[in-house]
């Protein structure tokens, strides 16, 4: 059994494939990243082709915005540019795997060579990404095409990347529901959490600090929920408390923050490595991720194996982890009320979660499922 994988940026598909590897079953790991950039290379068969990926960081990096093209052009530019590649040197397995907006290319690729395809989703469907946060950027004064790059010609792309796709792949019971939702059937669609790296994220200590620190991790942006954080800080009222945001702003909460009146501090970290991610989630009681949509979160796993427990919306995907009042807490998306009384409940509890997520038991999900299909 061989299962490839491509994608353009390394994301959750490329510690998938270093324990598919592991396990005898990567067939080749088709990058856009540069390859001396990816991590435990020695284990994996990397074939990369990132020449657009390199122009376009170079572009956002260093020129001004008004002389190069839009962000959302040269992103799908080099996903296009990449994927096309693959779908032309893809060599022979069982399997292969893409992500939506890059998997065109490569799944008529793999239909000429009798190649099954998979299309790997981190989030949902994106017209119902689109139809969650058009209310929320229409209250933020903002037009969402400004700041996503969902279109007609992405919608039509998408929807002969799911006719190629034999099986689809979703990163939680979120997006299974979602893709079962837009009718795939479900013999044909596989439930497959991420997981962290435990090299990184693990345990240093026993209890949590004495003094409440939140943690928040990810980019800031209204996808990520910011209001309902902001007013449930609001709401408890403690000047005791910190929140921590780990993560780069995307400029689209800027009016939420703006008007924050809330007794509890906040500091903005910025965006951080994995190392001083994992050291901020250690120092903090609680992580909370309230996402108005988000398919898994990769932050969740990561938090728990730092034993931090995790307070998570009901429309993100890793609420699977989640036991109630256990490891973490869900409550409802967009319920201010409902995350202030999970916050004052962590607050109160102070013992650190135990259990594990490395990336070995999803590979072998992965594995599993591709042997019963074939």
């Amino acid at each position: 059994m061989k299962i490839s994988v491509s994608a353009t940026n390394p994301c959750h598909l490329y510690p998938m494939a270093v324990e598919l590897a592991k396990l005898g079953a990567l067939g080749v790991y088709y990058s856009g990243y540069p390859e001396w950039k990816l991590p435990d290379r020695d284990y994996v068969n990397v074939r990369a082709h990132s020449v657009r990926t390199t122009i376009v960081y170079g572009l956002l990096k260093h020129a001004p915005a008004r002389l190069r093209p839009s962000a959302r052009t040269l992103f799908r530019w080099q996903d296009h540019g990449f994927d096309q590649w693959v779908g032309r040197n893809l060599e022979s397995c069982n399997f292969v795997h893409a992500m939506p907006g890059q998997a065109l290319g490569t799944f008529r690729g793999a239909a000429r060579r009798g190649v099954r395809r998979v299309l790997n989703h981190a989030t949902g469907p994106v017209r119902d990404l689109v139809q969650t946060l058009e209310p929320e950027y229409e209250r933020a004064g903002l037009r969402m095409l400004d700041f996503l790059p969902y279109d007609d010609a992405y919608f039509a792309r998408e929807d002969e990347e799911y006719a190629l796709a034999d099986f689809h792949c979703a990163a939680s019971t979120v997006v299974a529901d979602q893709l079962a939702a837009r009718g795939i059937p479900r013999t044909r669609i596989w439930t497959v959490p991420y997981g962290a790296d435990e090299r990184i994220f693990r345990q240093k200590g026993g209890r949590r600090p004495r003094d409440f620190r939140i943690a928040f991790a990810g980019q800031i942006c209204l996808r990520k929920g910011m209001k309902t954080l902001l007013d449930a800080l609001t709401q408890v009222g403690r000047a005791d408390w910190q929140v921590h945001f780990f993560g780069g702003d995307s400029g689209e909460t800027a009016r939420d923050f703006a008007a924050y009146r809330g007794a509890p501090q906040i500091l903005l970290h910025g965006a951080v490595s994995q190392q001083e991610l994992a050291d901020g989630l250690r120092q903090c009681s609680v992580m909370v991720l309230p996402s108005l949509e988000e398919g898994f979160g990769l932050v969740v796993p990561q938090s728990l194996n730092c034993g931090t427990p995790v307070i998570v919306s009901d429309r993100v995907g890793a609420r699977d982890l989640v036991e109630h009042h256990e490891n973490g807490s869900v409550f409802r998306a967009g319920d201010a009320g409902w995350l202030a009384d999970e916050l004052l409940f962590w607050e109160r509890n102070t013992e650190r979660p135990g259990k594990k997520y490395p990336w070995e038991a999803p590979a072998r999900t992965l594995l599993a499922y591709s042997k019963a299909a074939w």
